[in-house]
């Protein structure tokens, strides 16, 4: 399992697609920054506002974005295999199908992981240079605490943000992978991964709205109303952690059971 995990590193780390990825992303999050300072120094009346606590509050609201891009780092990782047939490959030279799947998985998750830090160390770094931190005067003024204490409440949620998205983008990531699996094509299993996550969740709520009311305890169970809940919060709400957590695992493990079921018993040629 190590080697196979190790391999698919290799392979990964060898191919454009890591590094565009990873370049784009940044690239994103510089976008974001500078156009947040753009309006910092282009109207005076918002100089004082726009700083460095600011722009990690608008930080916390793109959380959710993670659901979605878990796809993009599976493509990277899946590579089209059933359309070059290197599946095929693998299994042959004795890797079992659980080791096959598990890899992709796990070499998926270290990606996003390398994105998330990347994109985040960026957007921080930048916030941190271009739009600075607020004196204690303005501070005071704007969110009646000091600049160190707005900072260390800013980084606090921040930490809060991560850890209950977390186990959400685990359970997309593990969809995601499940889609790639069993749907010949990326671009397709691309589309299938995008209709779990938008388009169920708001056939449940419809239907929970005008034909039963029990469809909204599915849509409750939803990643992507889970996402929402999460930057919703205003405090710290460890009920809803543990909510996030239990959802994003319970995910994740079915998505990762019903993946490995039919790729063990779908014929590699």
């Amino acid at each position: 399992m190590v080697n196979s995990i190790q391999a698919e590193i290799y392979k990964l780390t060898r191919r454009p697609y890591f590094y565009v990825f990873n370049l784009l992303c940044a690239l994103f999050a510089l976008l974001v920054v500078g156009c947040l300072a753009y309006v910092k120094y282009t109207a005076p009346s918002n100089q004082d506002a726009i700083n460095f606590p600011f722009s990690l509050n608008i930080l916390l609201m793109g959380m959710p974005v993670g659901l979605y891009l878990v796809a993009v780092g599976g493509d990277a990782v899946f590579s089209e295999q059933y359309k070059f047939n290197t599946l095929k490959n693998e299994v042959s030279y004795g890797l079992t199908r659980v080791q096959v799947y598990l890899s992709r998985l796990v070499v998926t998750l270290l990606l996003m992981i390398v994105v998330f830090v990347v994109t985040i160390g960026v957007y921080l770094l930048a916030s941190l240079v271009l739009l600075g931190i607020p004196s204690n005067e303005i501070s005071m003024m704007s969110l009646g605490m000091t600049t160190a204490q707005s900072v260390q409440m800013m980084m606090q949620m921040l930490g809060y943000y991560i850890l209950a998205s977390f186990p959400l983008w685990l359970g997309a990531l593990s969809l995601a992978i499940a889609c790639y699996f069993l749907i010949r094509g990326s671009n397709m299993a691309g589309i299938a991964f995008l209709a779990l996550m938008v388009g169920v969740p708001a056939v449940l709520n419809n239907l929970g709205k005008y034909v039963n009311p029990a469809f909204h305890s599915l849509y409750h169970l939803t990643l992507d109303y889970m996402g929402g809940q999460v930057i919703s919060a205003q405090n710290m709400d460890w009920a809803l952690m543990s909510r996030c957590w239990l959802v994003g695992l319970a995910w994740a493990a079915l998505s990762t059971a019903v993946g490995l079921f039919f790729f063990s018993r779908r014929e590699i040629n």
